[in-house]
């Protein structure tokens, strides 16, 4: 990080930069698998933060003015006045939409964290970002950020929206639920954008992705009254909603963003928890990236399903070949009906151990078959993007033609 946590909450940038925003970032050394972004050599490393738009009809509560006399690019976020509809003006003296967040000195221990401290846990997927080298070919995700669905259709697939303010929780999905973040207040003011482009350069490019992906939660008008109704979009400065075109020209500049310029995380989509979860099993040595359940009896329940499964394939087999082997140890006179009993207890339980056996083969190798067909997607994906490809990734999500 370029930023330095000061003692009165505020975190600057001092390493003096051009036109805003740092022009070079090293991605070979923050992305374990740089090969999947854009490698067009025009695109800056960095996205211009002054593409960045004020939200339409939104205050500004915060500015920006430089931190250190000596150094004319670095800069602190400051509390400025905002017009009441009186007249009359008021100053904020905290971060928009997050009262607990103060931007200057006064009473600084009455809250829990500086702002620094703040935008690194609500913004930043380090740990997320870390697991994508174990799932390129394991534990396989589609490695494209147009692999989300927009919110109407979520709700098609019979998925509810869980709110949460976890970064790495956004657009992970289990089952019918799915996490997604909402957008910050802050995130309507330009001033914002420019001082995290300075001072906070992880932090601006995760915000980047995180904007970008909203871009195709909301895509349709009824999308934008659902992120109203689900509270996804916060309301501007004068207690309103902004409008849908409002909304349209806001998320605009974050259409134009690419893969080079966001973290591991916003390379991707929507996120499986399962597979999350079985590659924080294998690989990072933890029960779980994400309990939904934590109680133990939920995790038991949910772990040993599996388990019981096979110990009740493995009965039955087992009791199919006790079965079998006592008829063939009886003695029956041959001039008896019994003959024939003894010869379909013979076979009947071996039949049976061959259909348990051919459904244990065929569903080994339907996941197999599975397996391979999204590893062979995610590699052409790649191969896509490597080619410059806009439509790498885009899927019907379970549309039938």
């Amino acid at each position: 990080m370029r930023a330095a946590v000061e003692p009165d909450l505020r975190s600057t940038a001092t390493t003096p930069m051009t036109n805003s925003f740092p022009p070079m970032i090293d991605i070979e050394n923050v992305e374990s698998q740089p090969s999947d972004c854009d490698v067009n050599p025009k695109i800056p490393k960095v996205f211009p933060c002054e593409n960045i738009k004020d939200m339409a009809g939104n205050v500004a509560q915060i500015g920006t003015r430089p931190y250190n006399s000596t150094n004319s690019t670095s800069m602190v976020l400051v509390p400025v006045e905002t017009p009441n509809e009186d007249g009359t003006t008021t100053i904020k003296r905290h971060l928009p939409g997050q009262p607990r967040i103060r931007l200057d000195d006064q009473n600084p221990r009455s809250h829990y964290q500086t702002l620094a401290t703040y935008l690194n846990e609500n913004h930043l997927t380090t740990k997320l970002d870390g697991m994508f080298k174990y799932m390129k070919y394991i534990f396989v995700q589609t490695p494209s950020f147009l692999h989300i669905m927009s919110l109407h259709h979520q709700y098609a697939h019979d998925r509810e929206i869980k709110i949460d303010e976890h970064p790495c929780l956004h657009l992970v999905w289990y089952y019918e639920r799915i996490y997604i973040k909402p957008v910050p207040a802050y995130f309507y003011c330009t001033a914002f954008w420019e001082y995290i482009a300075n001072a906070h350069v992880d932090v601006y490019r995760a915000c980047l992705g995180f904007m970008r992906s909203y871009y195709y939660l909301i895509q349709y008008e009824v999308d934008f009254a659902l992120a109203c109704e689900q509270k996804l979009i916060p309301k501007k400065s004068n207690g309103q909603f902004p409008t849908y075109e409002e909304w349209c020209d806001f998320i605009e500049p974050f259409t134009k963003i690419h893969d080079i310029q966001v973290p591991k995380r916003y390379h991707y989509g929507e996120l499986r928890l399962s597979r999350l979860n079985m590659a924080a099993a294998f690989f990072k040595r933890k029960l779980a990236f994400f309990h939904i359940y934590p109680q133990w009896g939920s995790f038991l329940t949910h772990s040993l399903g599996p388990l019981l499964t096979v110990f009740a394939i493995c009965s039955v087999v087992l009791n199919s070949m006790q079965v079998s082997l006592q008829a063939l140890g009886t003695d029956l006179p041959d001039n008896h009906a019994w003959p024939t009993w003894k010869a379909v207890s013979v076979w009947f339980p071996i039949v049976v151990t061959i259909l348990i056996a051919v459904v244990i083969v065929l569903a080994f190798s339907g996941v197999c078959i599975m397996a391979v067909v999204d590893m062979s997607s995610g590699i052409r994906t790649r191969r896509k993007k490597r080619r410059g490809d806009a439509t790498a990734g885009k899927k019907t999500h379970g549309v039938i033609w």
